[in-house]
C-alpha cells in the first residue's frame, strides 16, 4: 500500500513537470536578451576547452551549463535549443524539490513544495532563460537531499550521491561554494546534535567535505589563474540598517514578478512552515536555517547588493528549501479542526492559483528583458546596406547582432552623439539604445519608480543629438529597446 501511495505521488510530479516543460515552451520564441546572447557566444564555441575559456572570462562562470547548451545547439541552433537545457533542468529541480520535501517531513511537504517550486513566477521565468540557475536549484536540491540522507544513514552511497551533486554545482556557478559551506557547517551541527554521538560519526563527513573543499579550493585557483573574475567580501556593509531588507529580498525575490497579495500568503506560509519546524523539528529547524541563511548573507555580501540592486537568481539555490519550509506549514494544522486545515489548505490553492495564472498568462513583456528580435526586424526594413548602426550601451552588441546580420554595427562610446556626428555623410545613421532594467524583486517596487532611468537615458540621447544639430527622422520603440534614424539634414518629407 505504501509503495502503492509513492508511486502516486511520484506521477503527480511527473505531471507537474511535463506541465512545466509544455508551458515553457509557449516562451521559447521569445526575444534573447543580453545574458543569453553571452550563452550563445560560450556555447557556440567548437571545443570544451573554447567553452571552458569562454565561459570563465564572458560569464564568469563554471561550464556545465554551457555543455549542456552546446550540445542542444546541435539539435536546434535557435531560440529554443537555447533555452530548453534550462526547461529540462528545471523539470528535474521539481523531482529534487519533491525528495527533499520527503526527506524533510513526507510524501504530502514533498508534492507540496514541488508544486510550490513550479507556481511562483520568478522561479518559472528562469525554466525559459538561457541561463544556468533552473541547474543551480537542481544541484542544490539534489545536495540537500542526500546530505541528510547521509548524516543519517552515513552510507558510503549517499555521501557519493551527496558529493556528485555538489561536483555538479560547483561546476555550475562560483556561489555554490557558500552552499558548500553552508552544508558543511549544516552536517557538523546535525552530526553533533545526533543522540548517541561518537568520534567515529565524523569520519565519513569530515573526510568527504576535506576533499569536496579541497575540489572547490583547486577548481577556484584554476578559474582565477585562468582569467576568470571573482570580487571580495566586505562584511563592512553589515552595519547598514538596509542590509536585512535587501536579505529579506533575496529570500521573497521569486514572488518579484506575481503581486502583493501573493508575497503576503508566500511569507504567511514561510512563518507557519518555520513555526511548525521550530516545534515539531527543533534540530531539523536549526539546520535548514543555517542551509538558508549562510548562503543569503555570504551572497548578499559577495554581489554587493543593496536595497535597489537586489538580483535575487543568485540567490535561487536557496528556493527549493523555502518551498520546502512553505509547504511543511501544513504540518502547523495536520492535527487541527477541519476548519483550519481548509483555511490553510485555501491559501495554499490561492497562492497556486495566482502563480499558475500569471505564468499562463504571461507574454514577451513579462519574461523577455529587451526586444531585439523586433529591433532588428526593423533595421532590416529600413536600415539600407551600408548604413551604419551605432549600440549603445556596449554590452548591447551580442543581443542585437545574435538578431541583426545585414549591416555595419560599431559599438557606442560614453560619448554617442559625438561618434553619430563622425559617422554621418549624406546618409542617416541608425542609434540602436537599450533601456535595460535589472531583475529587481519585488520590493524594488516600492524603493524605486521601476524603468525611470531607461527613459531618463533615452531622454539624455534625444537632447544631446538636438544639440549637435542632428535631426531624429525615425523612431521605432519596442520593449526596453529603441532605434533612432539620425540625419545631419532636414528630414525627408514623406510623401
Amino acid at each position: 500500500m505504501e509503495i502503492r501511495k509513492k508511486l502516486l505521488y511520484v506521477l503527480a510530479v511527473f505531471a507537474l513537470a511535463c506541465a512545466s516543460l509544455i508551458t515553457a515552451t509557449r516562451h521559447m520564441s521569445q526575444s534573447v536578451w543580453y545574458d543569453e546572447s553571452q550563452t550563445n557566444l560560450i556555447a557556440h564555441q567548437n571545443t570544451a576547452a573554447g567553452i571552458t575559456r569562454f565561459a570563465r572570462t564572458v560569464r564568469e562562470n563554471p561550464p556545465f551549463f554551457f555543455f549542456a547548451v552546446h550540445e542542444s545547439l546541435r539539435f536546434r541552433d535557435d531560440e529554443t535549443g537555447l533555452r530548453m537545457p534550462s526547461a529540462l533542468f528545471g523539470a528535474l529541480a521539481i523531482f529534487a524539490v519533491f525528495f527533499v520535501g520527503c526527506e524533510v517531513a513526507d510524501d504530502v511537504t514533498g508534492l507540496i513544495a514541488a508544486l510550490l517550486f513550479v507556481v511562483t513566477p520568478g522561479a518559472f521565468r528562469y525554466f525559459v532563460d538561457a541561463n544556468c540557475y533552473t541547474l543551480l536549484m537542481l544541484a542544490s536540491a539534489g545536495s540537500t537531499m542526500y546530505l541528510l540522507k547521509a548524516i543519517r544513514s552515513d552510507s558510503l552511497r549517499d555521501w557519493l550521491l551527496y558529493s556528485l551533486f555538489v561536483v555538479l554545482g560547483l561546476g555550475t556557478h562560483l556561489l555554490f561554494m557558500f552552499h558548500l559551506g553552508a552544508q558543511f557547517v549544516a552536517g557538523v551541527y546535525l552530526r553533533a546534535s545526533a543522540r548517541p554521538a561518537s568520534s567515529h560519526s565524523y569520519r565519513r563527513l569530515l573526510g568527504v567535505m576535506a576533499v569536496l573543499m579541497a575540489a572547490a579550493l583547486a577548481g577556484l585557483f584554476i578559474y582565477v589563474h585562468g582569467g576568470g573574475q571573482v570580487r571580495a567580501i566586505e562584511f563592512g556593509v553589515l552595519a547598514r540598517p538596509e542590509m536585512l531588507v535587501t536579505m529579506a529580498g533575496m529570500y521573497v525575490g521569486p514572488l518579484a514578478m506575481g503581486g502583493l497579495i501573493a508575497l503576503i500568503l508566500w511569507c504567511s506560509l514561510q512563518l507557519l512552515g518555520i513555526v511548525a519546524l521550530l516545534w515539531r523539528h527543533r534540530r531539523l529547524f536549526y539546520a535548514l536555517a543555517i542551509l538558508v541563511g549562510v548562503p543569503i548573507l555570504t551572497i548578499t555580501l559577495f554581489i554587493r547588493s543593496t536595497l535597489t540592486y537586489v538580483a535575487y537568481r543568485y540567490g535561487l539555490g536557496i528556493f527549493p528549501l523555502a518551498c520546502v519550509i512553505a509547504a511543511f506549514s501544513w504540518k502547523a494544522v495536520a492535527q487541527r479542526p477541519a476548519a483550519v486545515r481548509a483555511s490553510l489548505g485555501a491559501v495554499i490553492l490561492v497562492y497556486c492559483a495566482m502563480g499558475a495564472l500569471f505564468i499562463v498568462r504571461a507574454d514577451q513583456e513579462t519574461f523577455g528583458y529587451q526586444d531585439w528580435h523586433a529591433a532588428s526586424r526593423y533595421l532590416s526594413r529600413f536600415a539600407a546596406p551600408g548604413e551604419t548602426v551605432i549600440v549603445t550601451p556596449d554590452f548591447d552588441l551580442l543581443p542585437l547582432t545574435y538578431y541583426y546580420k545585414a549591416g555595419s554595427v560599431v559599438v557606442g562610446s560614453d560619448d554617442v552623439p559625438a561618434e553619430v556626428v563622425k559617422a554621418i555623410t549624406h546618409e542617416p545613421v541608425w542609434l540602436v539604445a537599450g533601456s535595460f532594467t535589472n531583475d529587481n524583486p519585488l520590493i524594488s517596487k516600492y524603493t524605486e519608480w521601476r524603468g525611470t532611468r531607461g527613459e531618463q537615458y533615452i531622454d539624455r540621447l534625444l537632447a544631446d543629438l538636438g544639440n549637435r544639430g542632428l535631426r531624429v527622422c525615425q523612431t521605432g520603440r519596442f520593449h526596453r529597446v529603441t532605434v533612432f534614424g539620425v540625419r545631419s539634414q532636414p528630414c525627408p518629407v514623406a510623401p
